[in-house]
């Protein structure tokens, strides 16, 4: 009875992943409060994790409406787009996934131990290395004016997290959803026949380690995300290709989810919202911790292979009408959707997030810099803890 319940967690992931502002964690959560217990519901959750991390790269590269773990990806897609190498693109982020997602499942015993046995520090040090994101966010800004507007942006973010502080998925979509997808739609799309080869660099391999030790780190930090991952790597890192940064972000985010779920057993530890929900849901034994990375591994197949067909399909029936209809019509979703699940008080941190998300793409500042909304939370919540 797994494989059913494989094939419904992907399709599930397929369509969340399409869907700009949709996150398997909203699915999550309704899931959290449904009568389904055991395995059968923990393959379904960890299928679509695994596919969403795959299919959610789509509208962040033909339409410029990223999800809360791809909106870095925008500015290197959107330069390949413009050359004519969409499919490409997504071919990068497939692979870095599906890299991460195999090399994580020889390594999840030897994860899973490492974080069994140094819980105590990783709790120690997670204000020390949030804390260092946070300077990482401001002092990247190589100009005085952005380092400024930077250090506004970090504060403003964290004042908004505070303030809203059980209000994630309004903030998030404000800030990266409808911010991004507002400022798309001010840009005159340039045409670029759309070549329908993908050609792998050597740097790939590198890049998806890389993207794989970045993944490992978002899994067991709360507060830091995938694009928070790939922000804080790149400042250290030689500047990869437009294609190598691709690459670095589909392996963080797929292998993001592939450890969260290690990083659950060995601390009984949610560092997600679909983790947090598996917690109460699942048997913690052996045999699901193996069955759990069998299925995210096929998972990975199906999110990889159905993500390049359906970016074929894209690059055949988008045009630029079509592509401005899609983008007004994901803005109104994202606003119904946090009218559904969060109501009055979400709509009104979704306004302000936009708002600061605007403000941030306008003063060419990082997007990563307002995920201090959810470190600077979490920075408190550990430090309390620790005195």
């Amino acid at each position: 009875m797994i494989l059913p319940w494989l094939l419904l967690g992907s399709i599930a992931g397929i369509i969340a992943g399409l869907i700009p502002g949709l996150h398997s964690n909203n699915v999550a959560v309704l899931l959290a409060v449904s009568p389904f217990f055991g395995e059968e519901i923990t393959i379904f959750m960890l299928g679509m994790c695994i596919t969403q991390s795959f299919t959610e790269f789509i509208p962040s590269i033909f339409l410029g409406a990223p999800s809360e773990n791809t909106f870095e990806s925008i500015l290197p897609a959107h330069k390949m787009l413009l050359e004519g190498k969409a499919l490409e693109a997504v071919c990068a982020t497939v692979l870095g996934g599906i890299i991460a997602v195999l090399i994580g499942s020889a390594l999840t015993p030897f994860f899973f131990s490492f974080i069994e046995q140094n819980s105590q520090e990783i709790i120690t040090t997670t204000p020390f290395i949030l804390g260092f994101a946070l300077l990482v966010f401001i002092f990247s800004e190589k100009d005085l004016k952005k380092l400024i507007w930077a250090a506004f942006i970090v504060i403003a973010a964290a004042s908004q997290g505070m303030l809203f502080s059980n209000q994630v998925f309004p903030l998030i979509t404000g800030y990266f959803g409808i911010a991004g997808t507002l400022h798309s739609l001010k840009e005159r799309p340039v045409k670029a026949r759309q070549e329908e080869n993908a050609e792998v660099g050597s740097e790939t391999i590198g890049s998806a380690i890389v993207g794989l030790i970045g993944g490992a780190l978002v899994s067991v930090m709360p507060g830091i995300g995938s694009n928070t991952a790939a922000g804080i790597i790149n400042v250290f890192k030689k500047t990869p290709s437009a294609k190598g940064y691709l690459t670095m972000l589909g392996s963080i985010n797929a292998s993001n989810f592939f450890f969260s779920f290690a990083t659950l057993f060995a601390l009984s530890k949610a560092r997600n919202g679909t983790m947090l929900a598996l917690k109460d849901k699942m048997f913690f034994t052996p045999e699901m911790l193996l069955i759990g990375t069998l299925a995210m591994v096929t998972a990975a197949g199906i999110g990889g292979l159905c993500t390049i067909l359906l970016s074929k399909k894209a690059m055949g029936i988008l045009d630029e009408q079509k592509t401005k209809k899609l983008s007004i019509a994901s803005i109104v979703l994202m606003i119904i959707l946090v009218g559904l699940f969060c109501g009055t008080i979400g709509l009104i941190a979704m306004i302000f997030a936009t708002a600061l998300g605007l403000l941030t793409i306008t003063k060419g500042i990082r997007r990563s810099t307002c995920m201090s909304a959810l470190i600077v939370p979490a920075m408190l919540f550990y430090i309390f803890i620790l005195t």
